[in-house]
């Protein structure tokens, strides 16, 4: 990877806690699900504490709509936004999990049976570094 570059690599939807997949992370009873992002970025980038801001956002494609609010979240480039050395070489490596409460509190609530994404872009403060990542699709039960 470019030293000064980063990109989000993987967006999942897993049932609260996990780190695993699930095309109904709200399966089979639950208010809530994760997604789990990741990102790599270049061995400058990634410790240099450059600024950037994450937007996390959903569509319901069923129905056409945004079901719950954007979340913006304001993070830099260093090891207390969760930026960490690859154990494989120089580069840096990012995980964070979004727990997503479902509205309607749960199974059978207002979007049961609605097929979703989620899509999440990062763009550093200079928009130097821009990266967008999108979920497989997802139901909700």
């Amino acid at each position: 990877m470019n030293a000064n570059d980063a990109k989000l690599t993987a967006l999942t939807t897993a049932p609260s806690g996990s780190m695993v997949e699930d095309s109904a992370p709200n399966a089979p009873a639950s208010g809530s699900f994760d997604l789990v992002l990741e990102a790599v970025a270049g061995s400058v980038l990634g410790n240099g504490g450059a600024p950037y801001t994450l937007t996390v956002s959903t569509i319901d494609l069923t129905a056409v709509s945004r079901p719950w609010p954007v979340q913006t979240v304001h993070e830099a480039f260093d090891e207390g936004s969760g930026w960490k050395l690859s154990g494989a070489g120089p580069d840096y490596e990012y995980t964070q999990t979004f727990p997503i409460a479902v509205p309607g509190n749960g199974p059978g609530g207002q979007l049961a049976g609605h097929t979703l994404r989620a899509v999440v872009s990062l763009i550093s403060q200079n928009a130097q570094v821009v990266s967008i990542i999108e979920s497989d699709p997802f139901v909700l039960v």
